[in-house]
C-alpha cells in the first residue's frame, strides 16, 4: 500500500446524536439558536457542523442545548451549520458526508461578512446557502466592524 493513501474507511467510535428537535429556532435560521442573557457584553458562537462528517462538536453543541445553557451576560448562539451533509453521514464512507455541494471552508470572502454570490449561487445546495447566509447574518457585523477597524485575522 502508499504510505500517501487514504483508506476507504475507518472505524467509527461514537455516537452520532439526533439533533432533529433543535431545528426549529427563535432565530428564524434552522438548527441556530440565540440566548440573550439582557446584560451588555460579548456575543459568543459555538458552531457545529461546519463539515458532516465532524461530529465531536455536534456533541458538544447538543449537549449544551439539552441542558439549557443560557449566558449571565451578553449572548450565546449555538449552531449547526452543515445539517444537510450530517443528516447523510454513513459510517462505511465517513468521508463521503463533508459537505454536499461545496465545502464550508470555500464559501468566505477575504473581507468578512461578504459572501461571494457567484460561488453562492452556483456551487452551494439550497439548504448549505441558507445556513451560511444565517451564519454571516449573526456573526457578519462583528466580524465587518472588527476587518473595519484591523483587528480581524481575516484582513
Amino acid at each position: 500500500m502508499n504510505a500517501h493513501a487514504k483508506p476507504s474507511a475507518y472505524p467509527i467510535e461514537l455516537a452520532f446524536p439526533d439533533i432533529a428537535a433543535h431545528e426549529l429556532s427563535e432565530t428564524g435560521i434552522a438548527y441556530v439558536h440565540t440566548f440573550d442573557s439582557g446584560v451588555a457584553g460579548l456575543h459568543v458562537m459555538i458552531n457545529a457542523l461546519t463539515h458532516g462528517n465532524e461530529v465531536c462538536g455536534a456533541i458538544v453543541v447538543d449537549a449544551l442545548l439539552r441542558a439549557k445553557l443560557r449566558p449571565k451576560r451578553g449572548k450565546l448562539t449555538l449552531a449547526f451549520a452543515n445539517v444537510d451533509a450530517y443528516a447523510r453521514f454513513d459510517p462505511s464512507q465517513p468521508d463521503a458526508a463533508r459537505f454536499v455541494d461545496q465545502d464550508f471552508n470555500r464559501v468566505w470572502t477575504a473581507h468578512a461578512g461578504r459572501a461571494d454570490r457567484r460561488i453562492w449561487d452556483r456551487r452551494m445546495g439550497g439548504g448549505q446557502r441558507r445556513a451560511a447566509r444565517g451564519l454571516l447574518g449573526i456573526a457578519g457585523a462583528r466580524c465587518a466592524a472588527r476587518c473595519a477597524s484591523n483587528r480581524c485575522a481575516t484582513g
